[in-house]
């Protein structure tokens, strides 16, 4: 099998997905911009590897949804 791609994945995205990952862009975009603006400090933000990993999720989630009885990567079924 092989992998999907962007846009395959893409066009399987729910509006809530598709939602869910504009707020992670705007996340990302405003612990970008404080950073640019503002001493370094201890800041409490999400870490961009966690915004990552959140970001695959939404996108196996739609995989899953699209694919009736899909292995998920645990091994279940999906």
């Amino acid at each position: 099998m092989q992998a999907p791609t962007f846009v395959d994945v893409w066009q399987l995205l729910s509006d809530a997905d598709r939602e869910r990952l504009a707020e992670i862009d705007e996340t990302e975009t405003e612990i970008l911009d404080f950073l640019r603006t503002q001493p370094v400090e201890d800041v409490d933000a999400p870490l961009f590897s966690d915004l990552q990993v959140e970001r695959l999720r939404v996108y196996r989630a739609a995989l899953e949804r699209s694919t009736p009885g899909r292995r998920r990567a645990d091994g279940e079924t999906a």
